[in-house]
């Protein structure tokens, strides 16, 4: 268990601070945070990162609703945290409510790095390594997450994710 956790630490570690690649050194990704800085019009894979970043936004305003918004609202929205599956935006939606009924515990989420790669003019891969802190406690949690995004009249909304946790 301390390898492994000692494992997950070190990729961290190592991820956040080698050196920023240029978007087609690093595999295709079309936005990376640790090299991009948006400006000008805003392209399909800045469009990606700034529903990212409200969602965050929204989750650090203790707002599960506004954070939900990122989500595609069908049942066939596919949500893994860790081994735990949600099927569909409702089920997804219950767990959060149910979850957290004191806002506060939520914590503060702070992203370490968001990647974006277009697959198709309207589906895009999203990874993103982030750490959530809790006022009220030592604990931290750090992880990472990828998404499938597709985009629909309203905007680009995540419709696959998997995320991977390991406490600090």
């Amino acid at each position: 268990m301390r390898n492994r956790m000692f494992s997950r630490i070190l990729l961290l570690f190592l991820l956040c601070s080698s050196p920023p690649l240029i978007a087609e050194e690093a595999g295709g990704w079309q936005f990376d945070s640790l090299v991009n800085n948006p400006t000008g019009a805003k392209s399909d894979a800045q469009q990606v990162y700034e529903v990212l970043l409200k969602m965050l936004d929204r989750w650090n305003a203790h707002d599960i609703e506004a954070h939900l918004e990122a989500y595609w609202k069908s049942p066939q929205l596919l949500v893994v945290l860790d081994s735990e599956q949600f099927s569909g935006w409702q089920q997804l939606h219950d767990s959060y409510i149910n979850g957290y009924p004191n806002r506060d515990s939520m914590g503060f989420i702070t992203p370490a790095r968001i990647q974006v790669k277009l697959l198709k003019p309207d589906l895009a891969l999203a990874v993103t390594w982030w750490s959530i802190s809790f006022p009220n406690s030592k604990l931290k949690i750090v992880g990472n997450t990828t998404m499938n995004l597709q985009k629909f009249d309203d905007g680009w909304k995540i419709v696959a994710a998997h995320s991977s946790t390991t406490d600090m």
